[in-house]
């Protein structure tokens, strides 16, 4: 026989008051300081590219970002094919996240929390050098090209189509060339021949006559190079990450400075 507990009524009247007044459980929006789902969009092209480089494919830059996205270690990325495919099932451009309930079904059927949507806005060159040039000796001249990227990021909360943080960063990629010119001087001694109105004689003179061969050296390039486009772009990618005070970390630590223009 199993023994009843009996409770008087006061404290079933305490036991129903403190139940009562017990907060609710709520559901917690997944916050971006938690080690969040991140789906990366391809990147578009909206930089005025210098004429003596090209970005045939801006998209390039979205493996940067998930790169250095893992390389942080703050964050949990969706696999690109996996976007890719759920884009391609959908009929959807995947470029074109605009619409917030697209990308809430999206975000959704990814895994994912937040998208990262970010352009190139900025590729552009820059020359320096000096030179010395003498007529005997020969010469020398130094130049530098740099390539300069701008990226931007934007992540953007799937359930609200809110925008949580926009960062930007900048990467450069040099290259020298250096020429130089060695002057080679060679005398040699020559006759030539000349009459005399005095005499009336002909006449041998003796005479010399200096001339020039120039060696160059070159070394290095002397134009600007896809290489050093791809090297400014990965370059402001990790700037945009992991730069100490105006990067996605240096943001989502607290630790944020305002950019100087």
């Amino acid at each position: 026989m199993r023994n009843k507990i009996f409770l008087p009524p006061a404290y079933l009247l305490a036991l129903l008051s403190f139940l009562l007044f017990l907060p609710a459980p709520t559901a917690r929006a997944a916050s971006l300081y938690e080690y969040p789902n991140v789906a990366v969009l391809p990147y578009a092209n909206k930089a005025a590219v210098s004429s003596q480089l090209s970005l045939a494919d801006a998209s390039l830059v979205s493996e940067f970002v998930i790169e250095k996205l893992l390389d942080s270690e703050r964050f949990n990325v969706v696999e690109r094919e996996v976007l890719m495919n759920i884009m391609q099932e959908h009929n959807l451009n995947m470029s074109g996240m605009i619409d917030p309930m697209t990308a809430v079904q999206v975000g959704k059927l990814a895994g994912a929390q937040y998208f990262v949507a970010g352009s190139v806005t900025g590729l552009s060159t820059k020359s320096s050098g000096l030179g010395y040039e003498h007529s005997r000796v020969g010469g020398l001249n130094a130049n530098k090209n740099t390539v300069i990227a701008n990226v931007t990021a934007r992540f953007i909360d799937i359930e609200t189509g809110r925008v949580v943080m926009a960062v930007s960063g900048t990467g450069e990629s040099a290259s020298t060339n250096m020429e130089f010119k060695l002057n080679q001087n060679k005398t040699t001694t020559i006759e030539t021949t000349g009459y005399d109105d005095y005499t009336e004689e002909e006449y041998i003179a003796e005479g010399e006559e200096t001339s020039t061969t120039t060696h160059t050296i070159r070394i290095g390039t002397q134009d600007f190079s896809q290489v050093q486009v791809r090297n400014a772009l990965y370059k402001a990618v990790d700037d945009l990450i992991f730069n100490k005070n105006y990067g996605v970390l240096a943001k989502m630590d607290g630790k944020w400075k305002r950019r100087k223009v």
